[in-house]
């Protein structure tokens, strides 16, 4: 468990998509840029989950200390060069620090474990916001790519940070 000053963030448990699916539902933007759909399903969320283990990815639940309701999550592969793939906050709880905490202590987390750089692959056609966000974290832009999920190829920068 990774506990910040507002925070905790835990493995998930079946029990918690329920809430996984709130959070990614409060996004619409998102769901629609990278699926072309307005929401999903608690089946999606269970499929995505399955596919994410196969895949050797973690899920990290982001719990507000004070309500302990689930505000987010964290999908990510622990490698030498780890691989963040999704940080995404309950849109409720946006513009008000939350990322910027959890990214500091999921970094921290990183270093622990001699993760020597962090990789992301950063969608930005739907919110030019997100790229500015990752460089504030110290990530540089490095290339181009077309990145497929589900059934959608989307345009997306590699950005990456060394931790060392």
């Amino acid at each position: 468990m990774i506990v910040t000053e507002n925070l905790r963030l835990c493995d998930i448990k079946n029990e918690d998509l329920q809430e996984i699916k709130e959070v990614y539902n409060s996004n619409p933007k998102f769901l629609f840029a990278h699926m072309d759909k307005d929401k999903i399903d608690i089946e999606w969320c269970i499929k995505e989950q399955e596919e994410m283990k196969e895949m050797n990815f973690k899920t990290l639940i982001i719990k507000a200390k004070v309500s302990g309701r689930i505000i987010g999550f964290i999908d990510y592969c622990l490698k030498e060069e780890s691989y963040l793939s999704l940080l995404m906050l309950h849109s409720q709880y946006k513009n008000k620090g939350y990322g910027k905490e959890i990214y500091k202590a999921f970094e921290d987390y990183l270093k622990e474990r001699k993760v020597r750089n962090i990789r992301i692959d950063v969608v930005y056609d739907y919110d030019e916001t997100v790229l500015e966000f990752w460089e504030k974290r110290g990530f540089s832009r490095k290339e181009k790519i077309q990145l497929q999920w589900t059934d959608k190829t989307l345009d997306a920068i590699v950005m990456k940070k060394s931790l060392e």
